[in-house]
């Protein structure tokens, strides 16, 4: 089934050409009754640098899953999570969104199975509290700064800043948000790619670290242009379009293309997959941190047991606060869409999320709210 949640406001970034908040839902259920929930993330318009990945819709995503991996699935055990993983890339390349329901559902299963949390299978908590990063979307300077500001009363500490790749522009919202949020928070902005050339991402970034930023997000595409921008300032220089899987991981921190990386359980194909990622990152001794399609509930769950189990330094994650109406714990702060499909939101204090301690994802799903925000 598809899923589309109200959206708090106009969220946005460079590039992106649909509302997020359609997702994919997926129940896999044992010959026993125990029910497996994943989650796809789909969006057409985004994907790897330089097409090397593509987008997915919610269609192609129930297509590759009931023609080509449902037949996989059938009879199997759903705790040979690795194998089964393995089966669905003979007949599909590519299509990580399809693949990371499946993903997500078989470790949701495992986990209801052993009686234990999804990130005990993923091999322990490093952290049981994940602290959370806001996105303030594409926004002129006064709005956005107005967007920090509350979100910070909310307790949020971290702010990635969307900026559309206009150097003047950019400068200006970053600085309306310094100003709004003081010293003591920390932002950094995210071009997705934006930036023309590196001299003109060299620059621009240049230039805002007038407003005392940490970092700066996929300034460029391609690889060889990371690498110029990487070397071409001071500030720590995250890719997110530029890894997807764990080769990607490899080829860039080889070629010193960045110096930290963002994770997605549906970059990667799933929670299996992503964990290989940060396991390279981390022996490399690069930070990283979870920076999702702003998931429902079901995936942002998914999100909570990864942070829990990766290794290394995990920065703030740019996850969303799981919000029920008429149960709100934050105005702004994480807050992308005004509901959700599941019946309990995460425990959330002073900028960081709970990790779940039910078996398997630990969550379930309101049949009201799946009737109310079903579209497919």
């Amino acid at each position: 089934m598809v899923i589309a949640l109200p959206n708090r406001w106009a969220y946005g970034w460079h590039g992106l050409q649909i509302p997020i908040g359609r997702y994919v839902i997926l129940r896999l259920e044992t010959d026993t009754g125990l029910v497996g929930l994943g989650e796809a993330p789909t969006l057409p318009d985004w994907g790897g640098e330089h097409a090397r990945y593509y987008g997915e819709d919610p269609e192609t995503a129930i297509h590759m899953i009931q023609k080509y991996f449902t037949p996989i699935l059938i009879g199997a055990d759903p705790r040979d999570i690795s194998k089964l993983m393995a089966q669905l890339d003979v007949p599909v390349r590519g299509h990580m969104c399809a693949k990371s329901a499946i993903d997500l559902a078989l470790h949701d299963l495992a986990g209801k199975a052993a009686g234990v949390p999804v990130y005990q299978l993923l091999g322990g908590a490093m952290r049981k509290k994940i602290a959370i990063c806001h996105s303030v979307g594409l926004a002129p300077p006064k709005e956005a700064a107005n967007e920090a500001a509350v979100a910070a009363a909310d307790g949020i500490k971290s702010f990635q800043v969307k900026v559309d790749g206009d150097p003047e522009t950019d400068c200006a919202v970053v600085a309306a948000i310094r100003d709004a949020v003081g010293d003591g928070a920390d932002i950094y902005p995210d071009i997705n790619q934006g930036y023309r050339t590196p001299k003109q991402a060299i620059a621009s970034v240049k230039a805002m670290e007038n407003s005392r930023i940490s970092a700066v997000e996929q300034p460029v595409e391609g690889r060889a242009n990371m690498c110029l921008v990487t070397a071409g300032v001071n500030i720590r220089v995250w890719t997110d379009e530029g890894v997807w899987t764990p080769q990607d991981a490899i080829e860039v921190i080889g070629q010193r293309a960045a110096d930290a990386i963002s994770i997605y359980y549906t970059k990667s194909g799933g929670l299996q997959r992503a964990l290989h990622v940060g396991i390279i990152a981390s022996a490399a001794g690069l930070p990283t941190n979870l920076n999702g399609a702003l998931e429902s509930g079901i995936g942002n769950a998914a999100n909570l047991h990864l942070a829990a189990a990766m290794p290394g330094e995990l920065m703030p994650s740019v996850i969303p606060v799981t919000t029920l109406e008429g149960r709100e714990v934050c105005k702004v702060g994480g807050v992308y869409y005004t509901d959700d499909i599941v019946t309990e939101p995460f425990e959330y204090e002073d900028g960081y999320l709970t990790v779940p301690q039910s078996p398997g994802l630990g969550v379930e799903l309101d049949p009201k709210k799946i009737d109310r925000y079903r579209v497919m």
